[in-house]
């Protein structure tokens, strides 16, 4: 009996603080379950049941607060406080970002990040040197089993041209942006993407993904609108950092105050190169001035059929498995070999050699599984017809509509099954003609009773006849173009970044609030170059500095405006060769900009060769990466080069041929005494060079 007046006692004396707080969450629970979030822009309809709603809502909310005034028997000062401040505010959730998002945001201050491991200079450096070696070694042979590389890859693929949007009408990136990360992240991030405009500042759309179960995230909401008269954009990658018990986020649209406040949780940001804004596929392609609207030959591309120009009834061609198939959920970059290009027609057809043209014989690689099509000849499509690239007499009409032309951006084609003839690489023009068809063929509706191919997400590959159109004996053939037969053609360009996260390596559940931010990311703007007389190498490279400030590592942006904070101490990244570093170097940040001018003394050859994982072996050549490492917390990136060196001897001798070798021998063109060659085996002439 005692204890229970105890408890009512301490019951009874709830202080006024936790009685707000009880309160206040009591609020904000009854108000998400009443108020239905606003998801579009009230009508005028729509305002006399909104205000309906709200006064009910009100009622409601003021009985319950009535209930819990009682319960929690609140001083009546308190209780008309909290009241005024919770009737000031207005009774709507309109907010743009998802639950699942809010919650990871809600900490609008995150915990400061800084180093996982606190090393000195000496152990630093054998740590790097340690990373460096076992990444050569998963080079050289692949990732024990279990394991995962040390190197992490983040590469974006997308198309290297897009369409402009006008009014309300969204042409969405096609085939949508596609990231691939290989390695270990330090956190299973959100991803933000950006359509970010010419002048850097301006972003027209952006939408926010989670990786799958594959480490890929597909963009397929974007857009570009608003660009004005610009004639590029570009693409901006974010990884975002979770927040605890945030959940995974699938796609979501942000609005500006949105992606301002998201891009504040970044701690990496990469960019694309500029991507080039057409308005429509050009049709007079044999005229067309920038030879960047054309599609090269060797080239990446990717293929998309579209049903009555609605993009829910898109397939994208795909490699998958092995097997080649139209798939509404995914993509491939294929690339394109040619095989046979078809000769100028006239003038007006006198392109660049590497440019691909209507006529030529191609064929689809996927570079990951091999997989490959048939040999296919590209024949054009305008104005409900295929004009197929086959041997026959060939008309001004044909010539004017770019039926032997350059093919360019955006084109739809149809991809006609190459069957040889008896001259090589031509075709009879009466021999029976069959295209590359996503699904079914068009025309057999007995094959497509009991399936919706709109609907289905993966469809086989078949060649379909197509029904020949009108045509005169003294023109070339033409046939029908139904839509399952037409390919749009685009190339694809990617952008791709490889780092080492050594500060996160042996964590095993790396917190959100550790580590600092990846970029601004050292990048290569020149081609390096080697200078033999001092054995040095010469580059130019972008953000070569960083303030050595965990207060300033905090995001990509806060680090890049870091920089330019008057009489702020910098710091200069390492250079690195392999396990060889850091080398000595002289650097000279240019005037106003990002660039700095460096130049490195390269270690003498030997060390290149004691670089080497075999060193069993007779020594003939080195391959080692030229990396850059912040020492601050022992980041190492891949500037995307590698120096080469090798004997030419070796080298020609094992091609067969001791003659030219012993040449080499005696005219002794290799490094001298600056390399250190003085000090390897005589006979052998070196050489150095980057790739």
């Amino acid at each position: 009996m005692e204890s229970r007046d105890q408890n009512a006692s301490a019951d009874a004396v709830t202080t006024d603080s936790d009685a707000e707080a009880v309160a206040s969450r009591y609020m904000e629970e009854i108000a998400a379950h009443l108020l239905p979030p606003a998801e579009s822009e009230p009508t005028a309809s729509g305002g006399a049941a909104d205000a309906e709603l709200d006064s009910t809502t009100a009622a409601s909310l003021e009985k319950f607060m009535a209930s819990l005034k009682e319960h929690l028997q609140l001083d009546p000062g308190v209780w008309e406080s909290a009241s005024a401040s919770a009737s000031s505010a207005p009774l709507s959730s309109s907010a743009s970002l998802s639950a699942s998002v809010s919650a990871a945001l809600s900490d609008s201050t995150p915990m400061p990040r800084e180093r996982a491991h606190a090393l000195t200079e000496a152990e630093h450096r054998q740590r790097t040197m340690e990373v460096i070696r076992e990444h050569i070694r998963q080079e050289a042979h692949g990732p024990a089993p279990g394991t995962a590389p040390v190197m992490t890859r983040i590469k974006c693929l997308h198309a290297s041209v897009a369409q402009k949007s006008y009014g309300s009408e969204k042409r969405f990136l096609c085939p949508p942006p596609l990231v691939q990360v290989t390695g270990v992240l330090r956190h299973a991030p959100l991803l933000l993407m950006q359509v970010q405009g010419e002048d850097g500042d301006s972003f027209s759309g952006e939408q926010m993904a989670a990786l799958d179960d594959a480490q890929q995230a597909r963009f397929s909401e974007l857009h570009v609108t608003g660009t004005g008269k610009a004639k590029s954009f570009r693409l901006q990658l974010h990884l975002l950092t979770p927040r605890e018990g945030a959940e995974p986020t699938k796609r979501l649209r942000l609005g500006p105050s949105d992606a301002a406040a998201v891009r504040g949780a970044s701690w990496a940001s990469f960019d694309s190169a500029p991507i080039g804004i057409i308005s429509k596929p050009s049709k007079r392609i044999a005229k067309a001035r920038n030879v960047s609207a054309h599609i090269t030959k060797d080239a990446s591309v990717s293929l998309f059929n579209r049903i009555n120009s609605q993009t829910y009834r898109t397939k994208y061609l795909c490699a998958q498995d092995g097997r080649l198939s139209a798939q509404s959920r995914s993509w491939t970059a294929f690339r394109l070999v040619l095989l046979s290009r078809r000769a100028s027609s006239g003038p007006r057809d006198a392109v660049d050699e590497s440019v691909l043209t209507y006529g030529s014989v191609v064929v689809l690689v996927d570079p990951v599984s091999g997989a490959a099509t048939d040999p296919l000849v590209l024949c054009k499509v305008d104005r409900g017809c295929i004009y197929p690239s086959v041997d026959g007499p060939a008309t001004d009409e044909d010539d004017d509509m770019g039926a032997w032309g350059a093919v360019t951006q955006m084109q739809k084609v149809a991809l006609l099954r190459f069957v040889p003839g008896s001259q090589g690489w031509t075709m009879d023009p009466h021999a029976p003609r069959t295209y590359l068809c996503a699904g079914p063929p068009p025309h057999d509706a007995a094959l497509r009773m009991g399936e919706a191919a709109e609907e289905a997400h993966v469809l086989p590959l078949t060649f379909s006849p197509a029904r020949p159109a009108a045509w005169e004996p003294n023109q070339a053939p033409l046939d029908e173009a139904e839509d399952a037969f037409c390919w749009t053609l685009v190339s694809i360009s990617h952008f791709e970044y490889a780092f080492i996260d050594v500060d996160m390596l042996g964590l095993q559940s790396p917190s959100a609030s550790l580590g600092l931010s990846l970029t601004p990311f050292p990048l290569v703007t020149t081609m390096p170059f080697y200078d033999a007389p001092t054995h040095k190498l010469a580059m130019t490279v972008q953000h070569f500095f960083y303030v050595p400030d965990s207060a300033a590592l905090q995001t990509p942006r806060e680090a890049q405006a870091a920089l330019h904070v008057p009489g702020v101490a910098l710091a200069s990244l390492e250079v690195w060769l392999g396990p060889l570093g850091p080398l000595a170097l002289a650097s000279a940040p240019g005037p106003g900009s990002d660039e700095t001018e460096i130049a490195v003394q390269l270690p003498p050859l030997r060390a290149f060769l004691d670089a080497r994982l075999d060193r069993d072996t007779t020594a003939t050549q080195c391959t080692l990466p030229l990396l850059f490492v912040r020492a601050h917390d022992s980041t190492i990136y891949h500037s995307g080069r590698h120096i080469l060196c090798q004997d030419l001897v070796a080298v020609v001798r094992a091609a067969g041929d001791p003659g030219a070798a012993q040449a080499l021998q005696k005219l002794n063109v290799g490094l001298g005494e600056p390399a250190g060659a003085h000090e390897l085996p005589p006979g052998s002439v070196w050489t150095l060079r980057v790739v």
